[in-house]
């Protein structure tokens, strides 16, 4: 799921204390002014880094000083990021972070060869394929498709460069 990031989030500190229930999703702080507002998407935070009560928490928005946990009744963003839903008390500090999961997912689409476009040469071209896996041939200006196990040319260039899809029949 894309996230929302901000730039120039200070650290901000509990005006309430969280207990350590799933069940407490509105956290409530000093200053957030500069956090997500969450109207791209989701956005972490962690409160009491580095301590033994560490907790990263996926929180869906931001209304001036309230946020919001991430909460569909299945997922709750409370003990994300493999931490532990644990109590915090007033006064805590709770600061807008990136999170291993958002690195995890960033290193699994571009390591993942059907969610990008691999560019290589004819000669170099993928010996093992996955299905759907796309390739732009920079020496033949010609992209494919891994398609019903086998490539399937889905574009070409014109002389100014401009690709041009192909139609693809019954594929």
């Amino acid at each position: 799921m894309r996230r929302s990031y901000a730039g120039a989030a200070k650290p901000a500190a509990l005006t309430a204390a969280l207990n350590g229930s799933a069940a407490d999703i509105v956290i409530t702080c000093n200053d957030l002014s500069n956090y997500p507002t969450g109207a791209s998407g989701p956005f972490y935070v962690v409160v009491d880094r580095g301590k033994v009560t560490e907790e990263k928490i996926l929180c869906e928005s931001r209304s001036g000083n309230v946020l919001n946990v991430y909460d569909t009744g299945l997922a709750n963003g409370r003990g994300a990021d493999q931490t532990t839903v644990t109590p915090h008390q007033i006064g805590a500090e709770l600061e807008h972070i990136f999170t291993a999961t958002d690195a995890d997912e960033a290193n699994a689409h571009v390591n993942t060869p059907p969610l990008h476009i691999t560019v290589c040469t004819s000669l170099t071209r993928p010996a093992a394929p996955v299905t759907n896996q796309t390739i732009l041939e920079t020496d033949t200006l010609r992209m494919y498709s891994y398609i019903d196990s086998a490539w399937q040319q889905v574009s070409s260039t014109t002389s100014g460069g401009d690709f041009s899809p192909l139609l693809l029949i019954g594929a």
